[in-house]
């Protein structure tokens, strides 16, 4: 510094000494030292320490003027004169506030000793240092509500503390906040701090702008927290953010100390409000994160803005945050086995209980519990001869429901309901059937049946169904877990079961393999040889409640009387035929009127195989249309008449009885 230079700020900090010694040398307002000020800094606690030093142009920033009337102020008092507030320097400007014959640090009987931390009404105060319940005492650390535990401050290690960077958290962008959900993560501010100094972060300035909104913000909302990582370090009603200060507030945090290197991210999270207005469903705001104030261990306070942009995100109803879907499935091999057409077995003498008739899993995705307290069934029923009967009712008597393996309702079936009509609804009601976010369940339909020897007859069928036509029905109830009913969004999926013949004597069958293999090669030089193959299909019968007589007869692709088969591609057969690979009983002549016993509880292996030869060339393939099966040991001549009278014709669940497909080459 240049000799003019040097005497030219010694005049200056002259000046400034006449000036308070003219002045008496002492505070103009009380002054509460918190923290170490010095050149270049800026805020309210430089503003309050221009006012006790009696500054004239008190701006808030402490520049070289301030820096002067410290050093004067220091001098006077007998301390190192070098312009930085220490605690030494701010315990003395403190004592000189005091007035009036109040206890030092104090200029009336009310609020607290700003030395002493004491009462100025000359009381004794259980947190020395505080003025108020929220917050640090500055004098001892302790929390100011008595709660117990220093201020994390005082633990901080380092020197000067420096934030290295501020950047959204990735992962929160337009969030939805639903109808008295809690603690909803709506942004986020990733806070990475210097190597210098452990950092207390102190407070967050949070501003909410309405967006699209048309209410005030405690109509969305009734809590904000701030959350630094896992732990809340605040909580506040909603309603402190209001149109009167534009959505706005400055949050005090409760120990969010951060170490040197670390980094941390400091959320804010919204409560929803119990009911929200129909208008403000899916209406947006954005929240802005416009400063941060930290303390680091040299006990500076120190103010930034993190300069990152606001975050948008919305209200919603319940429904639609929670995500919340209702699915209905039938995939998968247990619920086939039931909702595949089949012949169902029930007794021909008395009634035949828990016959599963549909089977289904019932998925609750989304974060909302469910609870399901009436379910419809649609029952379908057909007659396969006479007029005996007229509605669902007079097939079955009786429903049950089924989750897991445990009955949960139960319903009569009303031979009357339907009102003559082969299809009725019947609706299991009272379940009081909870369900949790993410439960999967299994659910099957079970039926009591009448007996073959009254009004139902061999060949009958029955059908049942809950799907989103059920579901649509006004006696479908289900409430999600704020007492609102599903929206029809919310209820997808189907389960349909193919209508099943009941029999007092049937049989069920079993895919084994299904092959196709080039059983010649044509010779290319003879114009008349092509290609031949053969094609095997293989399963197994088992009889249940009596004998069961598989024909014989080698089956055809437009079979009347014997086992029909489909085939792909332009073909001549040149070889059919069905045999028994385990040694079943075989009756009359192979091939033309032949039949294979099934005894009652037995099970036999059968092979259809067919020969063929390609009319032109393509891909080839032989599937099972329909089997043709006989209750007694006796010739059928058409098919079509073994429905009713002696068997019938299996037509159900086929579709895998299948050989794969085979290229052939017509020569």
């Amino acid at each position: 510094m240049s000799n003019l230079l040097k005497s030219k700020f010694l005049f200056g900090v002259m000046l400034v000494a006449v000036l308070l010694v003219a002045g008496a040398v002492t505070a103009d307002a009380a002054y509460m030292h918190t923290v170490t000020l010095k050149q270049g800094m800026s805020g309210s606690q430089v503003l309050e320490l221009q006012g006790a030093l009696g500054v004239s142009q008190m701006t808030g920033y402490f520049g070289s003027i301030t820096k002067a009337a410290v050093m004067a102020f220091q001098s006077s008092h007998g301390l190192t004169a070098d312009g930085v507030v220490g605690p030494m320097t701010g315990a003395a400007l403190a004592g000189m506030g005091g007035s009036g014959g109040y206890p030092s640090g104090c200029t009336s009987s009310s609020g607290y000793s700003t030395t002493t931390g004491m009462p100025c009404s000359g009381g004794s105060s259980s947190v020395p240092g505080c003025t108020s319940t929220s917050g640090y005492s500055p004098t001892t650390g302790e929390k100011c509500d008595g709660s117990g535990g220093g201020s994390s401050s005082g633990d901080l290690t380092g020197g000067a503390g420096s934030v290295d960077s501020y950047d959204l958290a990735s992962g929160l962008s337009n969030e939805e906040v639903g109808e008295d959900e809690e603690d909803v993560q709506v942004a986020g501010l990733e806070v990475e701090n210097g190597d210098d100094s452990d950092i207390d972060i102190t407070a967050l300035r949070l501003v909410f702008d309405e967006g699209t909104a048309g209410s005030d913000f405690e109509d969305y909302a009734t809590e904000v927290s701030v959350w630094f990582g896992s732990e809340e370090v605040a909580r506040l009603d909603a309603d402190s953010f209001n149109d009167d200060n534009n959505w706005t507030k400055t949050v005090t945090l409760d120990n969010a100390v951060l170490d040197a290197g670390d980094t941390e991210t400091l959320y804010v999270a919204v409560t929803g409000t119990k009911n929200l207005d129909t208008n403000d469903i899916a209406d947006t705001w954005t929240v802005d994160f416009t400063s941060m104030r930290f303390t680091d261990a040299e006990g500076d306070s120190i103010s930034e803005d993190p300069g990152v942009a606001a975050t948008t995100f919305s209200f919603e109803s319940f429904a639609t945050s929670a995500d919340m879907e209702l699915k209905i499935t039938e995939a998968g091999d247990e619920n086939e086995l039931v909702n595949d057409a089949h012949l169902i077995n029930v007794d021909a003498t008395n009634t035949t209980d828990d016959v599963t008739i549909l089977a289904f899993d019932l998925e609750l995705e989304g974060d909302s519990d469910v609870n399901i307290d009436s379910l419809p069934v649609t029952l379908t029923t057909t007659e396969a001869a006479g007029t005996d009967f007229d509605e669902p009712g007079d097939v079955v008597t009786s429903l049950y429901l089924y989750v897991d393996g445990d009955e949960i309702g139960s319903e009569s079936v009303d031979g009357t309901a339907a009102g003559g009509a082969d299809t009725q609804v019947v609706v299991f009601d009272d379940l009081d059937w909870d369900l949790s976010a993410g439960d999967e369940v299994h659910v099957e339909v079970k039926g009591k049946f009448v007996a073959l020897s009254g009004a139902l007859d061999a060949g009958d069928t029955i059908a049942a169904a809950f799907g989103e036509t059920e579901t649509d029905l006004a006696t479908f109830d289900a409430e999600d877990e704020t007492g609102e009913d599903l929206a029809d969004g919310d209820k997808t999926g189907t389960a349909n079961s193919t209508a099943s013949d009941v029999r007092d004597v049937g049989f069920s069958l079993e895919f084994v393999s299904g092959t196709a293999v080039l059983s010649h090669a044509a010779d290319l030089t003879v114009a008349t040889d092509d290609d031949q193959g053969t094609f095997t299909i293989t399963f197994d019968v088992t009889a249940w409640d009596g004998d069961i007589y598989l024909d014989g007869t080698s089956p055809t692709e437009a079979g009347t009387d014997a086992h029909n088969l489909d085939i792909a591609g332009a073909e001549t057969v040149l070889a059919s035929s069905i045999r028994s690979s385990t040694g079943a009983t075989l009756s009359g002549t192979v091939d033309t009127t032949g039949r294979y016993k099934i005894a009652e509880d037995d099970t036999e292996r059968f092979e259809i195989k067919v020969t063929l030869a390609p009319t032109a060339d393509g891909y080839f393939e032989v599937s099972l249309a329909d089997l043709l099966a006989l209750y007694a040991d006796a010739d059928v001549t058409d098919a079509a008449a073994a429905v009713v009278t002696t068997g019938l014709v299996y037509t159900y669940d086929l579709v895998d009885f299948k050989t794969p497909q085979l290229f052939l080459n017509q020569n």
